[in-house]
């Protein structure tokens, strides 16, 4: 065919009148081998049987105001917006309608962290619609959000998946779990499988894991050591938690300057082999600072409230003076989550932490805490440091919280290339109702009528679609 092909487009350029030969026969080559050569297949003959019909959903649908926010959320492509949007529908007892679901189901599974929020407002409708597509299966009920391995495979999968596998086991089956690590800990070789094992114990963390992570501190490898106390370390009655409340007691004593090392005593001399194993092996605790700050990193501040019988305010206080203090500090920093009131050790710790350590510290801060220690700690930071840390705390902001950081942003000057456009972190996770009632101040302070501004109309837009219509009942 191809070789009639050939000598048909020949002909065609040569033309009948000088090639001689029929015009009518010619076309009619043309037409039958043109098609045969770059016409597309037939499609093959579908046999499956048709879908059946959906189920009804019984949930009611949001107002047609909400749906309109919906839709303005998903063309910005805003995560936040979009999980606040799922979070509200929850709340209001509704669920997306039939329309939106397969672009809701298409953005979760493209992007696994959305799909929790997606899944509450899939409803009846979009749970069948996710069985329809293998790639959607996630959603539709029958499946976890996420492939459970076997215990016994997990330490055969890819480097970066191992830990999450053994996390995940955890959270479903710690003490069947925690039976398995302990076997492959003392029969792995291999110190990256050592610490993949050591490292899936932070998730449902408990005094049972302790004798696992005591055994870590053996361990030849630096790795697996460091992480085996770091989580011990987040035992506040541990065995660790004890010795190094013992050695804080002989090593320092209290002056009218502070905390300072007593004289022939346990930080005057080398350390022992038994305080070595209790200290990181990553040159950040050697020398006598390095000593004091690992074993105030090893005891909860409650240590230090009962020692001084005050409260954190009054301890804090204590320990910001003396010539140890930002040693003392430095450690307490690692344990401010434990603190009944953090935001006294946050302020205190802050004065000797680098600016990474600052955001270190209070990304290990619970939620519930982190927005009060930022706004405590950020009296002095310059522009991006106040707004690295408020991109780690979780949205929606309170509206205390909201009120404080944006007196915080309106009194630094803006960097170059953000003059007179807000702060974009502030505008998408305050609370919108405060925000709203300062739109003003917020437009005078930064005129430029950028994204940002459109983000804070979207918000008190969602805000304003599921608030309670008139004649509602409360």
């Amino acid at each position: 065919m191809k070789a009639d092909w050939s000598k048909t487009v020949q002909n065609l350029l040569i033309g009948t009148t000088r090639g001689g030969g029929d015009p009518t026969a010619l076309l009619a080559d043309c037409a039958a081998l043109g098609v045969a050569a770059f016409g597309a297949t037939l499609p093959q003959e579908v046999t499956a049987e048709p879908l059946p019909p959906a189920p009804p959903e019984p949930a009611a649908f949001p107002r047609p105001a909400a749906r309109a926010v919906l839709e303005a959320i998903m063309s910005v492509d805003d995560e936040v917006l979009l999980t606040e949007w799922c979070a509200l529908a929850k709340a209001n007892h509704v669920v997306a309608e039939h329309r939106v679901l397969p672009a809701l189901l298409a953005l979760g599974t493209a992007r696994p962290g959305l799909r929790a929020a997606v899944v509450e407002v899939l409803g009846t409708r979009g749970r069948w619609l996710a069985t329809t597509r293998a790639g959607w299966s996630w959603a539709s009920g029958a499946a976890p959000l996420v492939d459970e391995v076997p215990l016994a495979e997990v330490l055969d999968l890819p480097s970066a998946q191992r830990v999450r596998a053994l996390r995940r086991r955890r959270r479903t089956d710690p003490v069947a779990t925690r039976a398995f690590i302990a076997a492959e800990f003392e029969a792995s070789r291999r110190s990256a499988d050592r610490q993949v094992l050591i490292s899936a114990l932070e998730t449902a963390l408990g005094p049972a894991d302790e004798d696992i992570l005591e055994a870590a501190l053996d361990d030849r490898a630096s790795a697996v050591h460091d992480e085996a106390l770091r989580l011990l370390r987040k035992l506040p009655a541990s065995a660790l938690a004890a010795r190094a409340a013992e050695r804080l007691g002989q090593g320092l004593w209290l002056t009218d300057d502070g905390f300072d090392v007593q004289s022939d005593e346990l930080w005057t001399a080398q350390p022992t082999a038994e305080e070595e194993r209790d200290l990181m092996r990553d040159g950040s605790e050697k020398g006598v600072a390095g000593r004091i700050r690992g074993a105030a990193a090893s005891v909860a501040p409650e240590y230090w409230t009962t020692r001084l019988q005050t409260d954190d305010r009054g301890a804090a206080r204590v320990l910001r003076r003396g010539p140890w203090a930002g040693a003392l500090l430095r450690g307490i920093a690692d344990q401010l989550a434990a603190a009944a009131d953090p935001r006294p050790w946050a302020v205190a710790a802050a004065e000797t932490l680098t600016g990474m350590e600052q955001l270190e510290m209070l990304a290990a801060l619970p939620a519930s805490v982190a927005e009060q220690a930022v706004v405590a700690v950020s009296v002095n930071w310059h522009y991006d440091l106040l707004d690295h840390a408020c991109a780690q705390l979780p949205a929606p902001w309170s509206p205390e919280t909201t009120r404080a950081l944006l007196h915080r942003y309106a009194a630094l000057p803006d960097p170059r290339w953000r003059a007179g456009r807000p702060p974009a972190v502030l505008l998408a996770r305050g609370d919108a109702d405060l925000l709203g009632a300062n739109w003003e101040g917020l437009t005078r302070r930064w005129p430029e009528n950028s994204l940002e501004l459109e983000v804070l109309r979207l918000r008190i837009r969602l805000r304003e679609s599921f608030a309670p219509a008139d004649g509602d009942l409360p």
